[in-house]
């Protein structure tokens, strides 16, 4: 590793010599091209050592300096991947670092029509940020993708991110957001004969949040039925009903055991599990009054 690393510092070293030698003017003339092409290789050629050596900081660097360059030549295409190439060694030790030159590779994918692209960096940017346990921040880069998804019609995509910011809402009890988002993918779903089996678990998002939203549920499931008549029938809909129940009777035990006998069958997320004991809070609010 030494030797590859010792390797990497030389290229970083030739390519700094190469675009300092002559001074700015000479870049001005036609051999300028020249030596910046051969200063991005030298650089590139770094950050791969660098990363192969698992010097994760050198490697962004050499990379971002390549993106820099590159921009100097109107190369946006290769400034863009070079951004990205550095964004994705920085996260591995510099989120914030990483979090800036992914939204330098976003902006020049807006600037030349890549929405589809700029959507997808603003998602990675708010699956590390989510990772980072900053999840109001993700939150706003899912939904920037969300509206870059939309404007190409990558509603499949669009839906991922969606999911994602109705589970923050919920979990802040934002719960008539969350409803709304739970509902709208659903409907999305319902509207594909490939995916219309998909929609059960967004209408029993969308349950679950009225239940710790302590809304009126029994409406709300008749509207669900009329938008899926399956979702009647499902295991996830006979839950819901189950657990209104105990609520209603103060059912505490009822309530816990309804959720195992579902949960050993069907494994539910952390999410389910975090609002199902919100709902189930409900109960011990409730005084004995036996």
């Amino acid at each position: 590793m030494a030797q590859i690393e010792l390797k990497a510092h030389q290229l970083r070293n030739q390519a700094e010599k190469k675009m300092s030698s002559g001074g700015f003017f000479k870049t001005l003339f036609s051999n300028g091209a020249c030596q910046i092409e051969e200063s991005i290789e030298y650089y590139t050629r770094a950050g791969n050592l660098f990363k192969m050596a698992k010097n994760w900081t050198q490697a962004g660097h050499a990379f971002s300096d390549a993106a820099e360059l590159s921009l100097r030549g109107d190369n946006y295409t290769d400034a863009a991947f070079n951004f990205v190439e550095s964004a994705n060694c920085f996260k591995k030790c510099d989120v914030a670092k990483a979090v800036e030159l992914y939204l330098k590779a976003i902006e020049i994918y807006k600037d030349k029509g890549k929405i589809v692209a700029a959507a997808k960096y603003h998602q990675i940017i708010a699956e590390l940020l989510e990772d980072d346990n900053d999840y109001y921040e993700a939150v706003e880069h899912y939904e920037k993708a969300i509206d870059f998804y939309k404007m190409e019609a990558s509603y499949s995509s669009a839906n991922k991110c969606l999911e994602k910011v109705a589970e923050y809402y919920a979990l802040w009890e934002n719960y008539d957001k969350a409803i709304l988002i739970f509902q709208e993918i659903a409907c999305f779903d319902l509207a594909s004969s490939l995916m219309k089996y998909c929609a059960k678990q967004y209408l029993f998002r969308a349950a679950v949040c009225l239940l710790c939203a302590n809304l009126d549920v029994t409406s709300k499931l008749e509207t669900y039925i009329n938008m899926y008549p399956a979702f009647e029938d499902s295991r996830e809909y006979q839950l819901i009903v189950c657990l209104m129940e105990c609520i209603e009777d103060n059912d505490f035990e009822g309530f816990t055991n309804a959720i195992r006998k579902f949960d050993s069958v069907t494994h539910l997320s952390q999410w389910h599990i975090t609002m199902l004991l919100r709902a189930k809070n409900q109960i011990q609010d409730i005084p004995d009054l036996k």
